[in-house]
């Protein structure tokens, strides 16, 4: 998952959108972006809201 959050970084800083279709694909993002919430919020130089014991991986 962090290969299609960091792609979507990526367009973002170049002003696109990217948009994903699959039903699963959009579920799994974002079970994995609520559980990675504190870590992408240091990679975005943002305080973290809680305790940081994981990594992006």
């Amino acid at each position: 998952m962090y290969l299609y959050w960091r792609i979507q970084q990526d367009l973002n800083t170049l002003g696109e959108v990217i948009r994903f279709h699959d039903p699963s694909l959009i579920r799994s993002l974002r079970i994995w972006v609520g559980k990675k919430s504190g870590v992408l919020a240091m990679a975005e130089d943002r305080f973290p809201v809680g305790p940081c014991e994981s990594s992006l991986n």
